[in-house]
């Protein structure tokens, strides 16, 4: 155990009160001639006479109460959990081949030493083979969600991501153990190009000239990959029977306009996962691969990348962007910022990367609690142990 404020520790010199106070009514008292006291005195002598030996306990405990409330001004720190934990070292693995290739031999080293790998993904399974990293589809990254379910097996965490510009988008993410990160910047992928495959072949993406929603077939594939892979499946969970018919109306005026394969749906089908979520209600359970828009919500603290939100309802009374036939377009400025098409494959510098992870002391203030309550646990009991030694000695010595 350590302290966090050992010039507390010169409170220790409190200790000698209790003990100048033991000793103060050791003294002899002066001695009052009076006729009454004469049979009395006998008693009275033997009674108080040197040293008092049931005093003694109170003298310790005393002593004890201040060395513990000295311990607590101190604010102790557990170090055997610390040490126990720092053993334990797990590593979160984004599913990219180059990255895992890149990383393969301290990836297999770390299954050598018995450490365990998280992938990525959904769900975060662990890895018990490095082959099983590149076999496993990408998906939509959650770096937070990823760092806190890995992080709760060690308290040393190696991150393996890939160094590109969509990092920015992430939130800062707060790592509550000791970190480390292992980054791949790939060269041949700084002109792909994000886009979404049409039903029909079509490819839509933004025109990194004119910066606009592009949709052609060109002759040679694009490189990058399609962030759909299929139909976007689109649910409308409205209670307001004409704001669900607004929204229908625009994604129809998306869909024709730009050939968006949009498969939408009124009925919420049990176990269907969809791409993406227009409401008016409350998001239940979020998922990070789910472009979320919420109607009627007010913007009072950190809004998630993946939804988009209104301070009014999609009613034409209410709505500006409804009024003045907007709504099409900003559906599809917000389908571009979610799918991430105005993005380019650009490496971060590292002073960047870094500032995009974050350590979290929660993780030192949880073993420095520990500590904390224990002692002030102690400290409870023995005053209440000294409170009860010291009442019983009151009335034994009234009725002696």
């Amino acid at each position: 155990m350590s302290f966090l404020q050992p010039a507390m520790f010169w409170g220790a010199l409190a200790l000698v009160i209790p003990v100048a106070i033991h000793f103060w009514y050791q003294k002899k008292g002066k001695t009052i001639a009076w006729a009454a006291t004469q049979w009395l005195m006998d008693k009275t002598v033997l009674k108080h006479r040197g040293i008092r030996l049931d005093e003694i306990p109170l003298l310790i405990l005393r002593c004890i109460l201040i060395a513990l409330l000295v311990a607590l001004l101190a604010k102790p720190v557990w170090d055997e959990v610390n040490a126990k934990e720092t053993k334990s070292v797990v590593h979160l693995v984004e599913p990219d081949a180059k990255l895992v290739s890149n990383f393969r031999f301290e990836l297999e080293e770390a299954l050598k030493r018995g450490e365990r790998i998280f992938l990525l993904s959904s769900d975060y399974p662990e890895i018990k083979h490095v082959e099983e990293l590149t076999e496993t589809k990408k998906s939509k990254l959650n770096l937070q969600k990823g760092v806190l379910h890995a992080s709760r097996y060690g308290t040393a965490l190696h991150v393996y991501i890939r160094n590109q510009e969509y990092l920015l988008e992430q939130p800062k993410v707060m790592v509550p153990v000791t970190y480390k990160l292992y980054t791949l910047a790939d060269s041949t992928e700084q002109h792909a190009v994000p886009y979404i495959a049409g039903a029909a072949g079509e490819f839509i993406f933004r025109d990194p000239q004119t910066g606009l929603l592009t949709v052609e077939i060109p002759k040679n594939r694009l490189p990058g990959e399609p962030v759909n892979g299929g139909n976007i499946k689109v649910l409308l969970n409205f209670k307001n029977q004409e704001e669900q018919h607004t929204l229908q109306a625009a994604l129809s005026a998306l869909q024709e306009t730009y050939s968006i394969p949009l498969e939408s749906s009124t009925q919420q089908k049990q176990g269907e996962v969809y791409d993406w979520i227009l409401s008016d209600q409350p998001v239940k359970e979020s998922n990070a691969g789910t472009f979320y828009v919420r109607s009627g919500l007010q913007n009072d603290g950190y809004i998630p990348s993946n939804v988009a939100i209104t301070p009014d309802s999609m009613l034409l009374s209410a709505s500006q962007l409804v009024r003045n036939g907007q709504l099409p377009e900003w559906l599809g400025n917000k389908m571009v910022e979610f799918y991430r098409l105005n993005m380019k494959s650009v490496p971060l510098s590292k002073a960047q990367l870094h500032a995009r992870f974050e350590a979290d002391a929660t993780d030192v203030g949880n073993h420095t609690d520990l500590a904390y309550r224990l002692i002030l646990l102690c400290f409870v009991l023995i005053i209440l142990l000294e409170r009860w030694i010291s009442m019983n000695k009151n009335v034994s010595q009234t009725y002696a």
